[in-house]
């Protein structure tokens, strides 16, 4: 738009302040526009824009600054990161907006008046919650500070407004689990249908927790544990009010040598971003048709150590009728986040590059999975899947959780 140039500071649009890209977007919907903007030498410059006859506004802007967490959480997997990686990874937020925009998780801890004014005035929802427990005592003490506001006053208000919310649980054994946990899912269901799903993330932790406090691992036997809690929780409110509810994540079924459940299990997939339903988003794919490729093909399909043993069933069902192409899967350990972190997401492109390379032959590319990359494509250390090809000397292929959609674009260059 030739009225503002780079530089540019937007200051209000149909007489609305704008302070960050929600307003521009929320104030920017209307047909007729009438636009303020602040030149660099200080001055304000006003006009009119029609968007029937001229188009979108569709400006640029310089990032909005985040809202930061102040919440010391005693599992807070920040705090546990080694040095080295992207930068964006050490930013510990607390924004509604990023939780509306990207889903990002937040305690509610911050929110001023203003801000649930908003929220409620532009509709922001979703909004995802971290909840951990209702026990206000021992929520302050995972949350690690103990002024903080009540949370049911805040979800009542948030649900009254018709803000849908969907809310995590990060288990840590011994501390929120077991009668914690039955009563914090309980307290929570009494907000359905304003809160629409919770998901029961297990806590993750690294080989770098100096001088944080001590926690316990998620076990094989804790994991069957809160399977079965689980297993119970779900029948009720499936019997009372018609879902689930609750959702526990997939690493729980990992570690436990549980079938995968069904699509049905998982309803609309409403926590897939956070872990909870991305294997049977899998399994549930596409089987590659019958063909055979015009010439032999070699592929190796990397993965994390937890995932490794289901990928290797689900991928020879769906790959099996395909002749002359070849794989092997090879699982990937972290040495990146320490040998306890097993699950694909939290490894570094150096995780890949070292057991690759010792892994023997590669064949003709390499498939990674696709949880692995953040949406510019890069692994948590700055690596990036073209990096990786330079150094293993052959193509690399970033998959999705679909095994049609993943290979078949491949496929149908060589039959």
């Amino acid at each position: 738009m030739k009225d503002i140039k780079p530089g540019d500071k937007l200051v209000s649009i149909n007489g609305h302040e704008i302070n960050d890209l929600l307003d521009y977007q929320f104030h920017s919907a209307d047909e007729k526009l009438e636009i303020v903007v602040e030149k660099p030498d200080g001055k304000h410059v006003s006009f009119s824009h029609d968007v029937y006859e001229n188009g979108p506004l569709e400006l640029e802007f310089e990032p909005d600054p985040i809202k930061r967490c102040k919440n010391k959480c005693i599992f807070c997997f920040i705090h546990q990161l080694p040095k080295g990686l992207r930068k964006s990874l050490y930013v510990k937020d607390e924004d509604y907006r990023l939780s509306f925009t990207h889903g990002n998780y937040i305690t509610l801890t911050n929110l001023s008046e203003e801000d649930f004014e908003r929220i409620v005035e532009m509709r922001l929802s979703p909004l995802y919650i971290s909840v951990h427990t209702t026990d206000e005592e021992l929520r302050k003490y995972m949350l690690g500070k103990s002024n903080i506001p009540p949370l049911f006053p805040q979800i009542k208000r948030l649900v009254e407004a018709e803000i849908q919310l969907h809310a995590q649980i990060v288990v840590c054994p011994g501390i929120n689990d077991g009668f914690h946990l039955t009563k914090t899912v309980a307290d929570l269901a009494s907000f359905y249908p304003g809160l629409k799903s919770v998901a029961i993330v297990p806590v993750g932790l690294t080989e770098h927790r100096e001088r944080l406090p001590e926690l316990d691992p998620v076990t094989p036997e804790n994991a069957r544990e809160i399977m079965d809690q689980c297993d119970g929780m779900q029948k009720t409110y499936l019997r009372e009010l018609g879902t689930r509810f609750l959702f526990p994540a997939d690493e729980y079924v990992l570690l436990t040598d549980r079938p995968i459940p069904p699509k049905r299990y998982y309803e609309d997939f409403p926590q897939i971003e956070n872990g909870v339903g991305m294997v049977r988003k899998l399994t549930s794919s596409r089987k590659c048709p019958r063909m055979r490729l015009k010439r032999k093909l070699k592929a190796t399909i990397a993965t994390g150590i937890l995932a490794a043993p289901i990928i290797e069933q689900v991928f020879a069902k769906k790959l099996r009728d395909v002749g002359n192409f070849e794989y092997r899967i090879v699982p990937i350990e972290n040495r990146l986040m320490g040998k306890s972190v097993t699950v694909s997401g939290l490894l570094g492109g150096r995780d890949f590059y070292r057991d690759l390379m010792a892994s023997g032959d590669l064949g003709d590319m390499l498939f990674l999975p696709p949880n692995c990359l953040n949406d510019e494509g890069q692994f948590l250390d700055d690596w990036t899947p073209s990096e990786l090809e330079k150094k293993l000397k052959l193509p690399v292929v970033a998959g999705c959780y679909s095994v049609y959609n993943t290979f078949m674009p491949i496929f149908r260059r060589l039959i």
